[in-house]
């Protein structure tokens, strides 16, 4: 199993992972700029040092004091760490995001970030495709290297779980790994590099073993290929929903 490198200091946590690939695109957007090349490194660097101090910062300290997660915790049971989970990656993938975008000045708008649909038959067809990829793709892998993380469930806190963190947070980390950080540079920046690093992003957020890293980035390559050839992140957003539901079910059948 290999768990999130994250610490905490005082109020403060730290995501040491994602810090370090921030120094990685820094030192990249540096070369550019020596090479008086534009970049929009500077600003993806901007983004991974906000989410790698907020999402820890929040989960595990200020919404403490709101909703208190008990240890160990239990999904589906305990609705504190559903609200605290959902509200977390609210704030550290989408409101915060934005905001810092608007304080630099940056262009805020649903074009930018692959929520506004240009050709909805190419959208459909390719959402089909990539949302049956990642449907048989998961229930394989589940089937030779699945492994159980629920050990109960009341019904209010499935609902809940189903609604707030399947949807709604899911939906905030595809908005930020596959939106901001890959689709609203895509224009301007080399696509293979954004997709590495929104890929890389999305991991160091992630604790599992080495077979299911492997499968997450198989998905997250096929979510990245569907978002550039429909130009919108619903079809990776609805991957992850079927497959985020397709998990539950798994668990709780």
């Amino acid at each position: 199993m290999f768990g999130v490198w994250h610490l905490y200091v005082g109020p403060i946590g730290i995501n040491l992972g994602v810090i370090c690939l921030a120094f990685i695109v820094l030192v990249l957007a540096l070369s550019n700029k020596l090479q008086s090349k534009r970049t929009c490194r500077f600003e993806i660097t901007y983004l991974l040092i906000l989410v790698g101090f907020l999402y820890f910062t929040l989960h595990g300290r200020i919404l403490q004091l709101i909703f208190p997660i008990a240890l160990p915790e239990k999904p589906l049971v305990d609705n504190n760490l559903t609200f605290n989970y959902t509200l977390t990656s609210l704030l550290t993938f989408m409101i915060f995001p934005i905001l810092l975008l608007k304080i630099l000045k940056k262009e805020v708008s649903e074009g930018r970030f692959g929520l506004k649909v240009s050709n909805g038959k190419q959208t459909i067809l390719y959402t089909s495709l990539g949302t049956a990829f990642a449907v048989l793709l998961f229930w394989t892998a589940n089937r030779f290297v699945g492994f159980t993380w629920v050990e109960g469930y009341t019904v209010d806190g499935l609902l809940l779980w189903m609604l707030l963190v399947n949807i709604s947070s899911v939906f905030a980390q595809t908005f930020f790994f596959v939106g901001i950080l890959f689709y609203s540079y895509s224009r301007n920046e080399n696509t293979l590099l954004l997709g590495i690093i929104s890929i890389v992003a999305l991991q160091l957020f992630v604790s599992a073993s080495l077979p299911w890293i492997i499968i997450n980035i198989i998905g997250s390559v096929a979510k990245i290929l569907v978002t550039w050839k429909s130009n919108n992140i619903y079809g990776a957003t609805l991957m992850s929903i079927a497959t985020s539901m397709l998990d539950i079910l798994l668990q709780i059948r």
